[in-house]
């Protein structure tokens, strides 16, 4: 029986329909805090990469990461050291793959940065552009804007302003999608449901931490009302 790492109710509920896969039988047991490998795997892929051994501390997030599938932290600390050791293939199949776990504005506006370093890489400035400028909707990011500045200056014209829908057109065209996933937000929700309908203190703040995420990418007026309620 496999042993994960996932001490969240969100990211079990992740983990169950986007690893697992609907109506999966499989079973899984949660490791104990006191022998969970997870942090183990983690402390010695920071302490590689801050010494300079990208390929040592890629090898222990995908350790990592086989733990904690559901990780939206370490599935971009992988994609960022692919992008430093310029395994593009890699670098781009890892990217599309984070999307249905990103919860946040920050995770999705991380998506779009990838994807436009990817497309950037790929020789399609037009398209890297958007992406990069799409993501700044989400969440300002200096990176992005000195990406745009670049691109700007290698095309030798000035990035021309464009309302949501028209960023939206290209993505769309590329067959990038424009929001948060909307089974993931269900998910989410439905995580916060269960959470609360526990009882436990432990319970209610992990339901806070579920309507909090799904408050951050939608203005449904139900998720923001349980919110309030959930924060009293």
């Amino acid at each position: 029986m496999k042993v994960i790492s996932i001490h969240h109710i969100a990211e079990q509920y992740l983990y169950e329909y986007y690893c697992l896969g609907p109506g999966s039988s499989e079973e899984y047991v949660i490791a104990d805090l006191a022998s969970d490998p997870l942090p183990g795997f983690l402390s010695k892929a920071e302490a590689e990469e801050k010494r300079g051994g990208l390929v040592g501390a890629l090898q222990n997030y995908e350790e990592a990461l086989d733990c904690n599938p559901a990780s939206t932290k370490i599935r971009f600390a992988i994609i960022d050291l692919e992008r430093k050791l310029n395994r593009l293939p890699e670098f781009y199949e890892d990217t599309k793959a984070v999307y249905p776990f990103c919860c946040t504005r920050a995770e999705i506006a991380h998506y779009y940065r990838s994807l436009g370093y990817y497309y950037l890489e790929q020789y399609q400035p037009d398209l890297a552009m958007a992406l990069y400028r799409y993501s700044t909707l989400f969440m300002k990011s200096e990176l992005a804007e000195s990406e745009i500045r670049y691109l700007e200056t290698a095309l030798s014209k000035k990035e021309p302003p464009r309302p949501p829908e028209e960023l939206q057109k290209v993505l769309t065209d590329a067959g990038i999608p424009v929001t948060v996933s909307n089974v993931t937000m269900a998910l989410i929700v439905k995580a916060a449901e269960e959470a609360e309908g526990a009882g436990t203190e432990t319970g209610r703040q992990q339901a806070l931490d579920c309507y909090r995420m799904a408050a951050d990418c939608t203005a449904d007026p139900e998720i923001l009302a349980k919110l309030r309620i959930s924060g009293k």
